[in-house]
């Protein structure tokens, strides 16, 4: 339930960009922004303060507004919100810096907010920066086209400005994308750096991530404009060795640097590098790598849009660090750690589901449950590590002969399930005959060392009745017929009494 809570705030912040960067002005923005972070906390007011003044207010009367209380929270003096017709509700505020400084304030009457949704209201934060930072060059833009002839030369840059704030924004579009597609981490890491390097043209890119299990320590992950033979080649270093990139991890903030680079930057890049900046990135809020852009030329310099541009890229490979994290999770939740095949409790699930759609579309349904006879002999006579081998090997042939809209599952041990989908009525044999295929597969010679094993197994057939929508019955049907079929003589399958 966590894993799935998580993955859902994951897509609550690309939402939230999708929402804030659609709207019309800075004013639009932040009411909108205040709108969906209240509506996805769940949240009985959302307040956004910019430059000390409350630019948007949600949930409070009209000329209500407690503003010393809201500051008094964003500046962490106060955790309670006292909010009219409501009472005393939970508060809670994430801020960010920059030109223009402001928060996020959110205040909720039934409970505290737990330390995922305190990640996603810090993220929120940020994604709202970036969002009124474009809004504001989109306005200075409007402002400008207004101007006479004479400033032709200042809107002609403020344009280039605009149209590379639409390549970043169509950039950002695509690793969202490829983000929702479930594109695979090393595929999402290295388009960021492949977008960095095009959006700001220095010649450098890295991106760093700490060893999961040496925090001190970090790796490339990926890169752009650096010695190939020696990146490939390079060992997690130490952070103090990292030069500006781990000075951003440490600090948990963006650094730049102009000046000598560090020995191991003079042995990574072709050139000599003069100047680099770094912003750090996140997993579920914790500060795990640093982005880095690094120029070879004398005169760069890096300026507030080269820095939003980095901390926007920043931002979103901590969405793409965040969303593997969890749809990993999800996947050690839900699968099997040996066999890979689903969880009881998944298979389940998926059953409850299966059986509801098979109800109302007419189709035919089947389940298979069966385990290994005799299995409990190989464990003891030649060991747990042959044992665990024969099941992954069994649980390989047994998913070769499903198809994709089946599903199999390892209830436990050497006991395992199948759902089949679309089966026809029971006199028509298809779960029979996929048995059947299942019996010769598992019985086949499985390697063991030196040694070749066979197995065989019993397996109980049961159909889902018309109309039948509740897994037990089902699951009855099926563990009595496999009984049936392990009594009758073992290696074999029986198809349920009351089909």
């Amino acid at each position: 339930m966590v894993e799935a809570v998580a993955a859902l705030q994951i897509q609550q912040l690309v939402e939230l960009l999708a929402v804030v960067s659609s709207l019309p002005d800075e004013a639009a923005a932040v009411v909108g922004a205040a709108e969906r972070a209240a509506q996805a906390l769940e949240a009985e007011v959302a307040v956004v303060i910019i430059d000390r003044h409350i630019a948007a207010a949600v949930g409070f009367p009209a000329e209500e507004v407690p503003e010393e209380e809201l500051f008094a929270i964003a500046d962490r003096q106060l955790d309670k919100l006292s909010v009219p017709d409501v009472g005393d509700c939970y508060a809670i505020a994430a801020g960010w810096a920059g030109a223009h400084p402001g928060h996020l304030v959110l205040a909720r009457y039934d409970e505290g907010f737990s330390v995922e949704e305190t990640n996603l209201i810090r993220g929120m934060a940020r994604l709202l920066e970036l969002t009124l930072t474009m809004h504001r060059t989109l306005a200075a833009e409007h402002e400008m086209r207004q101007r006479s002839e004479r400033q032709a030369a200042e809107n002609a840059e403020l344009l280039a400005s605009l149209q590379q704030r639409q390549r970043l924004l169509e950039h950002l579009s695509g690793i969202q994308r490829a983000i929702s597609l479930r594109q695979s981490l090393p595929e999402i890491l290295e388009s960021v750096t492949d977008a960095t390097q095009d959006l700001l043209g220095d010649e450098i890119v890295a991106l760093w991530l700490r060893e999961p299990g040496d925090p001190d320590r970090v790796r490339l992950a990926a890169w752009r404009g650096m010695r190939e033979e020696v990146a490939r080649r390079l060992a997690p270093v130490p952070l103090t060795e990292a030069g500006v990139a781990g000075e951003a991890i440490l600090a948990d903030g963006l650094v730049t640097n102009q000046g000598q680079p560090s020995t191991l930057t003079v042995d990574l890049v072709p050139g000599r590098q003069t100047i680099a900046m770094a912003a750090p990135v996140r997993e579920s809020g914790v500060v795990t790598g640093a982005l880095l852009v690094a120029s070879c030329e004398p005169q760069r310099q890096f300026g507030d849009a080269d820095t939003q541009t980095l901390r926007a890229f920043a931002e979103h490979v901590s969405l793409a660090l965040t969303d593997a994290k969890t749809v990993d999770q999800m996947r050690q939740a839900y699968h099997d750690s040996l066999t890979g095949l689903a969880t009881r409790g998944l298979f389940l699930e998926r059953l409850t589901q299966q059986l509801s759609l098979a109800a109302r579309e007419g189709v035919g349904l089947a389940l298979l449950f069966f385990d290994l006879d005799h299995f409990k002999e190989v464990n003891d006579t030649l060991g747990h590590a042959a044992g665990d081998q024969l099941l992954m090997t069994i649980a390989h042939r047994v998913k070769e002969q499903l198809r994709g809209s089946d599903v199999a599952a390892r209830f436990g041990g050497d006991e395992f399930a199948a759902m089949l989908w679309d089966v026809g009525a029971p006199g028509d044999g298809f779960a029979a005959a996929v048995a059947d295929r299942l019996l010769a597969a598992i019985e086949a010679p499985v390697p063991l060392g030196e040694r070749a094993v066979r197995v065989t197994a019993s397996i109980g057939i049961a159909y889902a009745n018309v109309g039948e929508t509740e897994p037990g019955p089902l699951m009855r049907r099926a563990d009595l017929a496999m009984y049936r079929a392990k009594h009758g003589g073992r290696g074999r399958a029986e198809v349920s009494a009351e089909d």
